[in-house]
């Protein structure tokens, strides 16, 4: 399969990264550790809602099932945005062109891969994993990518054959920049808001808890 006008031909990569997935392994790692601590603590939670805690009266079993459900379900909901990241982000070398999709399958990138001007190693002033890697090409945005979110070794081939002749794209070693300094080197690339206001959106989720368990723990004695 040829991957640019020039008809360079790479059948390996074309067999083994032509799409290239999204990783989630980064996701459910810290999930799947957690899960006996989870799984306590949702058996501690509904039996409190059905016994009572410190003189209060219990819900019986009502508080018993939607203690469990009170666990249950932003579990499914983080589950089911893995498995729609895992189905429908993507990064593709085909016939030349280089495209990307979001978690959404929404088209993030599109461009020749000849047109691919660099790809830039950057950190960010993130408390969690702050390295990132920044694709620039001649028309689209800059993209940003958490490396350690896409498989591996597909994604080495892929940037394997950017730095390769006939794309060549330069690799640059940024360093760490600000989040000023980014929108100013690299214009146009998309950064989640939770990431670039970390205090903000702690907090949103603090907030946020404290009134999911209200309502739950409050649900119990409705039921």
């Amino acid at each position: 399969m040829a991957h640019s006008a020039g008809g360079r031909q790479d059948s390996d990569f074309a067999d083994s990264v032509d799409i290239l997935r999204a990783d989630n392994r980064a996701f459910r790692a810290p999930l799947l550790g957690a899960a006996p601590l989870i799984a306590i603590g949702t058996l501690r939670l509904g039996l409190r809602l059905a016994t009572g805690y410190r003189g209060t009266t219990g819900a019986g079993l009502a508080g018993l099932i939607v203690g469990v459900l009170a666990v249950l379900v932003p579990l499914a909901w983080f589950a089911g945005g893995l498995a729609l990241r895992r189905a429908r982000a993507t990064i593709t070398l085909h016939d030349g062109v280089l495209s990307a999709r979001n978690h959404w399958g929404r088209l993030v990138l599109h461009t020749l891969d000849c047109d691919v001007t660099g790809l830039h190693k950057i950190r960010l002033p993130l408390a969690s994993h702050q390295h990132r890697l920044v694709v620039t090409s001649l028309e689209e945005p800059p993209l940003l990518l958490d490396t350690r979110l896409w498989e591996a070794e597909p994604l080495q081939r892929l940037l394997a054959v950017l730095t390769a002749p006939p794309t060549q794209a330069p690799v640059t070693d940024v360093g760490l920049l600000s989040w000023s300094d980014l929108r100013t080197r690299f214009p146009g690339a998309r950064v989640p808001w939770r990431q670039v206001h970390q205090w903000w959106f702690a907090a949103i989720v603090t907030i946020c808890v404290i009134a999911y368990i209200a309502f739950f723990v409050n649900l119990a004695y409705f039921l």
